[in-house]
């Protein structure tokens, strides 16, 4: 996979703030994601419509797991420059919307867990100059996520079918906040970092396997082959994973409004549909002009409707 395409989670609205706050020790963080202000309104009118999508896929017999990925500054708050820290509102968010989604009715499992087991183990759960997480969080995620699937009872298909997983590597490249935003002399300062990650054993793109997938995953760049969730998750639970990704700034509205209007999605194989967000996202519905790419921006009802029809003609 080309290294550009690791560099394509990054929000429109992003060049209109100062996109990268410096921390210490050269640690970036997105400067799009605000440390203090957060709309706890707005996070409830996106649960809902994430609970009435996961009814709607229910009736069809396919089981939504909402994955929220936390915030980069929970793990390296006392690496933020100086006079930086997150709010109240800010701190207790990922709890709020835990509490909210699963009183809704929304599998949501908890991956500050899947965090805790790398944190345990002294590796990085994000990259130093990227706003992505690293391998190590990713594939402890999947880990995570296999066993809320397979608790729900035997998955169809072959065993035997999942992912082989590769050696590991390492990649040496400036993270996407150094590459993206800081002009030439900050990246010289910053540097490039070491990106341990899986080598491929199978074509990164699209569907991870040509058979009926009876898991789905959608999202946003962090779920994306280069960082190896979809391929550990179809290694966990010995299956293929269908994957559907774009970069943040189309959004996981329109991202998982594309899945279900593909070819690709069909109920009669589809058991379980991962939906990624990042934390700061659930506060942005489809309408969030300013957030998400022009051309997906819709009415919550609308998009409502789009998904209702979508599923109808599946």
């Amino acid at each position: 996979m080309a290294i550009a395409a690791v560099f394509l989670a990054l929000a429109p609205s992003a060049m209109a703030h100062d996109a990268v706050l410096e921390g210490k020790s050269n640690w970036l963080f997105a400067g799009w994601e605000s440390l203090t202000a957060a709309r706890p309104d707005a996070e409830q009118a996106s649960i809902r419509l994430i609970s009435d999508v996961g009814r709607l896929l229910a009736q069809r017999n396919v089981k939504v797991i909402v994955a929220i990925v936390p915030l980069k500054p929970r793990y390296y708050e006392s690496l933020l420059p100086d006079g930086s820290t997150m709010s109240d509102i800010v701190r207790g968010r990922y709890d709020r919307e835990l509490t909210e989604l699963r009183a809704a009715g929304v599998n949501t499992p908890d991956l500050r867990d899947a965090f805790k087991t790398v944190v345990a183990d002294k590796k990085e759960v994000f990259y130093r100059t990227d706003f992505h997480w690293t391998t190590f969080a990713a594939e402890a995620t999947a880990d995570l996520i296999a066993g809320v699937i397979t608790s729900q009872g035997p998955l169809p298909g072959n065993a035997g079918s999942g992912t082989r997983l590769g050696e590991w590597m390492s990649d040496r490249h400036l993270g996407d906040l150094a590459a993206n935003f800081l002009p030439p002399e900050r990246k010289r300062a910053i540097g490039p970092e070491t990106y341990v990650i899986r080598a491929a054993t199978k074509p990164a793109a699209g569907l991870l396997d040509a058979d009926p997938s009876p898991v789905a995953v959608v999202g946003n760049s962090f779920v994306q082959p280069y960082f190896g969730f979809p391929q550990r998750l179809s290694n966990k639970i010995d299956r293929p994973v269908a994957l559907k990704w774009n970069p943040g700034d189309v959004g996981p509205w329109a991202t998982l409004l594309q899945y279900l209007q593909s070819s690709d999605f069909s109920t009669a194989s589809v058991r379980h549909l991962v939906w990624q967000f990042n934390e700061a996202q659930i506060q942005n519905g489809p309408d969030a002009v300013g957030e998400w790419a022009s051309q997906g921006i819709s009415t919550p009802a609308e998009w409502r409707a789009k998904v209702t029809d979508a599923l109808r003609n599946r």
